[in-house]
């Protein structure tokens, strides 16, 4: 019985222990960079005209960029000059994600929070205040997958199934 008794308490040590390090080394880097990104992209844009073929866009299904939707300034994918934003959904859903020239915009203000904090009620949408500045143009059911999932870091690999250039 002692035995059984040492067996379970240093299995319950080793979990504790291995849970720990999970949040210790798994969550600190993640909210270093949230915490940079909400730093460094703090501004708030309408859309004046619309990127064209040479320029970066991905869209989730049946989703469009619209003069007069609003872009919320996000991590560029390029060092190619363009100011990316996220198009968002009352969510906080990524629509699109596009890359814009300075003359295609016009700031709007600072971003009253950022895109990047987490909530921490992703789980219950009901509990999460509504985006201020959505895209204009936005139909929840029409379309199976309207969005792209939360804003998160983008410069990796992959972006949506594209390789993309990354810089340190």
């Amino acid at each position: 019985m002692i035995e059984a008794e040492r067996f379970s308490l240093l299995l319950a040590a080793a979990s504790l222990a291995a849970l720990f390090l999970v949040i210790v080394f798994g969550g600190i880097p993640l909210w270093i960079i949230n915490c940079r990104l909400r730093k460094k992209y703090k501004l708030i844009y309408r859309v004046i005209s619309v990127p064209s073929g040479h320029q970066f866009a991905i869209k989730a299904a049946g989703a469009s960029i619209e003069i007069g939707d609003y872009g919320w300034e996000a991590e560029p994918i390029d060092l190619d000059g363009l100011i990316y934003l996220h198009g968002l959904n009352p969510r906080w859903q990524v629509v699109w994600y596009a890359g814009f020239r300075p003359d295609q915009l016009e700031v709007v203000g600072p971003k009253p929070r950022s895109q990047y904090n987490i909530f921490p009620d992703w789980v219950n949408p009901e509990k999460i205040p509504q985006c201020p500045f959505p895209v204009k143009k936005f139909e929840y059911g029409k379309y199976p997958d309207f969005h792209m999932g939360f804003p998160v870091q983008t410069q990796r690999e992959w972006v949506q199934g594209r390789t993309i250039r990354t810089y340190k």
